[in-house]
Formats: structure tokens, sequence, C-alpha cells
């Protein structure tokens, strides 16, 4: 079996004979690995199942300082991590209807959709990322958008409604491509709970997803989620509105036994090995102790796919992620 049929099977929820896997690096680590192994491409050689196409671009301002293509910069911690703080604010509650969205640049995208157009072995998936919530809050700030989804409610709904149609624009320029599911990444989740709460999830957030799920849907593809953090309390409302794959599943956060009874009949799980808690501060051994007991829990009848929580930061010993790799294909079923 392929590593794109296996994917498909595990969403289907079918038992498959090895529990797919995903591993997404950063540069950081990348060079990391490459220091250790000879490796041309270091998520094939951890066999990944998944390949990302795109609409992405960082224009580097200085080495820790990079603009995406909307003029928001990111400013990069020392962690290694390649996302960053927004350090600029483009849009206040004044200029919400004022301000220019950028234009989609076709060449761009067409860069990012060239790998998957010549890949028939893994599962391909465009990636949109800062869907919704997290564009608006990159423009507008965090604690000005949280603050006017209380105050200023028609003009934030206003922003929400510009992001969503410029996202509905991008994959309308993609869907007629050939893969098989669209990611959205967009963070709604603190530790312990929703960041702007199930009320204001319900009014500012999901009416914009369900159209931009229901039209990937259109196509025949799976829709598949991003957000880090708890989001327990809306995963009903994601079931409702035809959500296929969640990721990140922490484990510091979600009782795996309990989540994989509940709503793994619906959703298939993605994650749930931590790389804020267990991976930069554990031996190869237990990393492959707990990857066994994880697969064995959400990967039984299908509906998981095996990976870190998020992309794997140079922090992480190498031989942490070879353990991983190692223990999934060691969980027969």
């Amino acid at each position: 079996m392929n590593r794109r049929q296996r994917v498909i099977d595990a969403i289907s929820h079918k038992t498959t004979s090895l529990t797919p896997w995903a591993f997404e690096t950063t540069s950081g680590f990348r060079n990391k690995y490459h220091d250790q192994y000879l490796a041309e491409n270091v998520e094939e050689d951890l066999g990944t199942h998944i390949l990302f196409g795109r609409y992405k671009k960082m224009k580097w301002r200085s080495d820790t300082l990079y603009e995406d293509v909307f003029g928001v910069e990111w400013q990069c911690g020392a962690d290694g991590g390649d996302i960053g703080i927004p350090v600029n604010k483009l849009v206040d509650i004044s200029s919400v209807e004022s301000y220019q969205f950028p234009y989609v640049d076709k060449n761009l995208l067409r860069q990012g959709l060239d790998d998957m157009r010549n890949d028939a072995a893994h599962f391909r998936v465009f990636r949109m990322t800062y869907a919704l919530y997290e564009r608006v809050w990159s423009l507008m700030g965090m604690e000005d958008t949280l603050m006017n989804m209380a105050l200023e409610e028609e003009k934030t709904m206003k922003l929400f409604e510009r992001v969503a149609e410029y996202q509905f624009k991008l994959l309308d320029m993609v869907l007629e491509e050939e893969f098989e599911g669209v990611y959205f990444g967009d963070d709604w989740g603190g530790q312990s709970r929703l960041i702007m709460g199930p009320s204001y999830f319900r009014k500012f957030i999901k009416p914009f997803m369900k159209e931009l799920f229901a039209k990937v849907k259109s196509k025949g593809k799976y829709v598949l989620l991003h957000s880090c953090g708890n989001i327990e309390d809306v995963f009903q409302d994601l079931i409702e509105i035809g959500l296929d794959v969640y990721n990140t599943v922490q484990p510091e956060i979600y009782d795996l036994e309990n989540i994989k009874r509940e709503y793994g009949h619906d959703l298939t799980f993605w994650g749930a090995i931590s790389t804020q808690r267990f991976l930069p501060f554990s031996g190869a051994k237990e990393v492959f102790d707990k990857s066994v007991e994880t697969i064995r829990i959400l990967g039984k009848c299908g509906g998981y796919i095996f990976s870190p929580t998020h992309a794997i930061t140079p922090d992480i010993p190498v031989e942490n992620i070879r353990a991983m790799a190692d223990a999934v294909k060691s969980v027969a079923w």
C-alpha cells in the first residue's frame, strides 16, 4: 500500500497494516539532521506520508525578521522556529474597509503547487496558513481583535468577511488541481480553552469556516484543520460543518483515550507526541515507548495520523525523531 492510500484509508477509519505518519521540520532541525545523517530531504528520509503545497512568501528583512505576503512583519525567536511574532499592525477599527488586500501572486502560487503536481506517492495537501482568525489578528493585533469582537462587532465582522473572501478567491484558483485535501491553519486554543470562547467562535469564525469547508468538499477533497491548544468545546461544531482531520492533538491538553472514544468515529486525529513538554526532554527509548503507547490508543480502527504535535525544532534530539519513525513501523495492526 502506498503512503497516499494509507492516509486515505485512515481518514476513512479503516484499519491499515501500519498507521500513517507525518513529520514536518523547521530549517533549524533540518540543519541539525544534515550534520548527523546524509539525507537530501529530511522529511522524506523519515518516511513522511504527507506532502504540502502552499501559498507563502517570506521576504527576509534580517536574519530573524521577515515580511509575509500581507506585509505583516514577523520577529522570530531564538528557539529555531520558523513562525515568529507580528511586530506591526496594518489595520485598526477605522481602516477595516479601506485596507487594501494584496493581490494573489499567480507565479508564487504555481511554484507552491509544483511539487504536488508530479507526485503520486504522498497524500497531497494544499496548506492555507492564517486561514481566518489568525489573519485577522495578525493584521489588527491579538488584543485589539479580541476587544473589537466584543465592542465593535459590525466592523470586526467585516474584517473577518474580507479575509474569508480573500481565501475563497485563493481556493477558486487551486481546487481544480489534483490533490487530496486542504489544510486550514488557524490557532484558536490556549492551554485550557478557546482564546475567544465558544460564543464568539460561533459568531465570528464558524460561519466562514463552514463556507470554506463546503467549498473544499464540493470538489471531493478532504478538510484538515490545524489549531493549537484546547478546542474540544467546539469539536461537535467542527464535525457538524464537515471537518475530516484535526491537528494538532496535544497530549498535555487532551485525554487521548477520551477523545478517541468520544469523537474518533467522526474525526481523524493527527499529532499527539508533544513537542512542548516531551520530545525535547526525553531519551530515545522513552520516545519509542510513548510513541507505541500513543499509536495503540489513537490508531485502533484507523482515524489517526501519527506525528509530533508541531514542526520539529532544533531543541529536539534527532535520535528522538528517528525513534518515532522506528516506533510507528513496529506497530502492525
